[in-house]
């Protein structure tokens, strides 16, 4: 696993535990949003692919 898989899979758990402490539906960070744009294509698996489901439904906010 790469170092990039390895930043990704750290910052899109962290926003479901932070959805979760707050009991909200999960809003993906920008960091997150921005590795998972870094991942190769062929590389398919399920936390990438929750994220790009969630591309553009959201205002993704700045400031965090």
């Amino acid at each position: 696993m790469t170092a990039l898989r390895f930043a990704f899979l750290h910052f899109y758990h962290l926003d479901k535990a932070n959805a979760t402490i707050h009991c909200a539906d999960v809003r993906f960070s920008p960091i997150t949003f921005e590795l998972c744009k870094l991942l190769p294509n062929n590389e398919v698996f399920q936390e990438k692919t929750e994220v790009e489901n969630h591309l553009g439904k959201y205002e993704v906010d700045g400031g965090r």
